[in-house]
């Protein structure tokens, strides 16, 4: 059989926001109920039938500074490309509208910044079904290159709930957010045509670091615990001699540490969670935003 195989998917756009640095991009359909009739004294379940064809999506890319847009984007469509094997031309991808509702960002002192994002796509009409959900158009030209914004090496960290804590020999970062969807198919629908984010859980932080220091009889991760919610800053290196930017976590409030001291250098791991509300302050993912990377 010819080859007919396509790869390296690159030129992201997703509801209008594009995407570089991009690892991968998964689509998980499956029916979400799947109804079989109990036997009934027959030899066996008789009848098996579905309903509601589900599509998950995933994405993993470099461009962590693009978290705040993806989540933020109106559900539109999903454009991407893959080369064609064997030739220079691509194979083009256009799926319905994702709602995006959830993200894990990793930034580590050894490897660029990971942002990986999931959400579930939004059928268009009752007829849409996988083939048309992402539809394929073969034999096209390469696609625009969108360089992301690539950082490591977070150091410099500082939390401040009105006196700054800095913790020094930061390892690494780490940033969960996870939306709360809404849901359903239903009449003669052959996927979910009604799919809608209600609201975002609190903002999870870890933050990894091997300071030892102390003042006084307390250290610094249990000068940490012991704050109050302040906001948290980490500069991240760029990466091939591009400008440093900073992560900035508003409204943060540590929770849980972990102390591991053995031969090695001894490591801590504070855990912490951000609501979206501080006082009169309301947060958001556009004008007052609950974190940040610039």
């Amino acid at each position: 059989m010819a080859n007919k195989r396509a790869f390296l998917a690159q030129g992201l756009v997703t509801n209008g926001v594009s995407v570089g640095g991009l690892a991968n991009l998964d689509f998980d359909a499956s029916y979400v109920d799947v109804i079989e009739s109990p036997p009934n004294s027959a030899f066996g379940v008789e009848d098996v039938d579905r309903g509601g064809l589900k599509i998950g999506a995933s994405m993993s890319c470099t461009d962590i500074t693009k978290a705040n847009a993806i989540l933020n984007s109106t559900p539109g469509t999903t454009t991407f490309s893959g080369r064609e094997s064997g030739l220079a031309t691509y194979k083009d991808y256009v799926t319905q509208a994702i709602v995006w509702s959830g993200m894990d960002m990793t930034l580590a002192k050894n490897a660029d910044g990971q942002l990986n994002c999931n959400g579930t796509l939004r059928f268009a009409a009752n007829t849409t079904a996988l083939a048309n959900a992402i539809a394929v158009t073969p034999t096209q030209t390469a696609p625009t290159f969108v360089a992301p914004v690539r950082l490591y090496r977070p150091n410099s960290a500082s939390f401040n709930p009105g006196v700054a804590i800095a913790p020094g020999h930061v390892q690494s970062v780490r940033l969960a957010l996870a939306g709360n969807l809404e849901e359903d198919y239903g009449d003669d629908d052959i996927g979910h045509t009604a799919v809608d984010l209600k609201s975002w859980g609190s903002l999870k932080t870890t933050l990894v670091f091997r300071d030892a220091s102390d003042a006084a009889t307390s250290d610094v991760a249990s000068q940490l615990m012991a704050a109050a919610k302040g906001v948290l800053t980490v500069t991240l290196l760029g990466r091939g001699g591009a400008a440093s930017q900073t992560l900035t976590v508003n409204n943060l409030l540590w929770t849980n540490v972990k102390k591991t001291q053995g031969e090695g250098y001894f490591e801590y791991t504070m855990s912490g969670v951000s609501g979206w509300k501080n006082g009169v302050t309301l947060y958001d993912m556009s004008a007052s935003k609950l974190f940040s990377i610039a």
